[in-house]
């Protein structure tokens, strides 16, 4: 987990790795973020609008577990980004819209 320290002795911590095509050598201890196939047997719904992920970004940080993200290009991404209002339902309001599922 990569943490970034500013003058005044703060930091940010998180999981701050670029994008790559396989797990690094010391994924566990540093964690990463990996583009993978979907491979859920679920896909999120909202009103008429369906996921149609054929790949998922996947995220791992030490202490904090898996994450897996929708990409950028899937249909409920952009419908929310055409229909902002959406996050102001209250079944949605607070949550992140992109995130598909992380582990305990």
């Amino acid at each position: 987990m990569g943490c970034i320290e500013f003058g005044n002795g703060n930091f940010i911590c998180g999981n701050f790795a670029k994008i790559t095509r396989r797990k690094p050598k010391n994924w566990i201890e540093n964690g990463y973020k990996i583009i993978i196939p979907y491979k859920f047997k679920w896909r999120v719904k909202i009103g008429c609008v369906e996921c149609d992920c054929k790949v998922c970004e996947e995220h791992f940080q030490p202490w904090y577990g898996f994450s897996w993200y929708h990409s950028k290009d899937c249909s409920i991404l952009k419908h929310i980004e055409k229909h902002p209002g959406i996050q102001n339902l209250n079944q949605y309001y607070g949550k992140d819209l992109s995130l598909i599922a992380m582990s305990d």
